[in-house]
């Protein structure tokens, strides 16, 4: 099997479908030959290996401009190269639907939608599913930004952080910013929370920021701002338990913008896979936090071992 994977600039495009090319790869031995997709030369690229070629051929990738240029790439290559060839579209393409062998998508973008018979449903974001054991005295903060699915209210997630704090204070905490967290708030993250002994900030562009994933895969609690679903769905792969923090004022009511992202969010939260710390508005004007904890039956989601397994069968029929 060869596998040509177009690429955009996009950190979260490239790092979903890495992370299904590795699980992919534990089912079955294949090349990978990455393609830029702005580089005209992609054509032949891809036919100067044609006599190296053995099996089928994949070509894949997720985002927006990538995807015309799987199509293109496939009934170009057709024509030298007779062999069989998917083309794979990671994420919901927002053009041509049928015209893609099969499309990996979140359930939230098929939702209140016909199904088409080539698309393959994930849940949130494609993740590494872990096993490692939670360390019991670790725990983690994982902080997004400005969205269009939420608003970002700095002073009730710093209030929400205090909160967090105060309640584990037996636990080492890490708090990592990213890079759509404002420059303001990384400031304030820096000097609010210096005193406590037992947190520490990791801004994104330090050299610790390396260390994110292994927090994530062993903290026994993780915190995460729901602005992000990749970071949630990454956070629930792993062992451990996961709290959304609140960062919209209790009174705010949205009106537009987009609703898919708040609507997966709150299937979880009503499910009690997620935690939830909240800031409720009290008469009198006085603001309580609050945390449930989520239920504790729930094993690691393998979402991204269920669309490999799917792709696989696929291709071996």
């Amino acid at each position: 099997m060869n596998v040509y994977w177009f690429q955009d600039s996009k950190a979260g495009h490239i790092k979903q479908v890495k992370v299904l090319l590795d699980q992919l790869k534990k089912e079955k031995e294949f090349s990978i030959i990455t393609i830029n997709y702005s580089n005209k030369e992609s054509f032949s690229k891809m036919l100067a290996a044609k006599d190296q070629l053995d099996g089928p051929i994949i070509l894949i990738g997720a985002g927006h401009d990538v995807y015309s240029k799987i199509l293109q790439s496939k009934k170009y290559i057709e024509k030298f190269i007779d062999r069989d060839i998917y083309s794979i579209a990671v994420l919901r393409p927002s053009y041509k639907l049928n015209s893609f062998d099969l499309i990996i998508a979140p359930e939230h973008d098929f939702r209140k939608k016909r199904l088409p018979k080539n698309v393959i449903t994930f849940q949130g974001a494609l993740a590494a599913t872990s096993q490692t054991p939670a360390v019991k005295t670790r725990a983690m903060i994982a902080i997004g930004g400005p969205s269009k699915h939420y608003k970002f209210d700095q002073e009730i997630l710093l209030t929400q952080i205090h909160y967090i704090l105060s309640l584990h204070p037996k636990h080492e905490f890490k708090i990592f910013n990213s890079r759509r967290t404002p420059n303001a708030l990384n400031l304030k993250l820096k000097d609010e929370f210096h005193s406590y002994l037992n947190a520490k900030f990791v801004d994104i562009n330090s050299p610790e920021s390396n260390s994110f994933q292994m927090s994530v895969n062993e903290s026994a609690l993780k915190f995460v701002t729901p602005d992000s679903s990749n970071l949630v769905f990454e956070s629930l792969s792993t062992v451990g338990q996961t709290y959304l923090i609140q960062i919209e004022d209790p009174q705010y009511r949205r009106i537009f913008g987009t609703k898919k992202i708040r609507e997966s969010m709150n299937e979880i939260v009503k499910s009690k896979r997620v935690g939830v710390v909240s800031l409720l508005k009290k008469k009198g004007g006085i603001d309580i936090s609050s945390i449930e904890p989520p239920l504790s039956h729930f094993e690691p989601l393998a979402e991204v071992e269920k669309v490999a397994f799917s792709i696989m069968k696929i291709v071996n029929s």
